[in-house]
C-alpha cells in the first residue's frame, strides 16, 4: 500500500470515527437509550468504569469495521420480542460465542501492534498510523489479505 492510499485510509478511519458519535447519539435518542440503561458488564478489555453509551460507540464501530450485526459475537435474549426493526434484542455480557472470545484477543493484539509499532520501525508515535480493525477487515468478518 503506498503512503498516499495510507493516508487516504487513515482519513477515512478519522471521519468514520468524527461521524460516529453523532451518528450514535441521533440514534439513541430515536431509540430512547440515549446514555441511559444498565451499565455495561462483563467488561474484559475495554475500561470497566465506561458508560453504556461509550461501549456502544466502540461496539458500533466493530459493527461497520466487520460489516456484522451485534449478535454475531453476543447472544439474543431467550423469548424476546423482536424491535420495530425486527431485529431481537442482545444479552451482551455471556462469553457463549467463540466470536466474542475472538474478538477479545484480536483487541489485545491490535493494543499491542499500536503500543508497538513506533518503536519497532523507528518512528515517533505521531507518525505512526493506528492500526484498527478495519485495517484488516474492510468490511468483512474474516480479515481481507488481499
Amino acid at each position: 500500500m503506498t503512503n498516499r492510499q495510507m493516508v487516504c485510509v487513515g482519513i477515512l478511519v478519522l471521519c468514520i470515527l468524527l461521524l460516529l458519535p453523532l451518528t450514535m447519539a441521533a440514534q439513541g435518542q430515536r431509540e430512547g437509550r440515549g446514555g441511559g440503561g444498565a451499565p455495561p458488564v462483563n467488561l474484559q478489555i475495554l475500561p470497566k468504569d465506561w458508560t453504556r453509551q461509550q461501549v456502544v460507540q466502540v461496539m458500533q464501530g466493530f459493527n461497520m469495521a466487520l460489516g456484522v450485526g451485534c449478535n454475531h459475537c453476543h447472544i439474543e435474549m431467550v423469548g424476546a420480542p423482536p424491535n420495530e426493526k425486527g431485529v431481537i434484542p442482545i444479552d451482551a455480557a455471556p462469553d457463549d460465542k467463540q466470536t466474542k472470545k475472538t474478538a477479545r484477543v484480536m483487541m489485545r493484539m491490535v493494543g499491542q501492534i499500536n503500543e508497538t509499532l513506533g518503536n519497532q520501525i523507528g518512528k515517533p508515535a505521531s507518525e505512526v498510523v493506528r492500526v484498527q480493525c478495519v485495517t484488516c477487515h474492510r468490511g468483512s468478518a474474516i480479515p481481507k489479505t488481499q
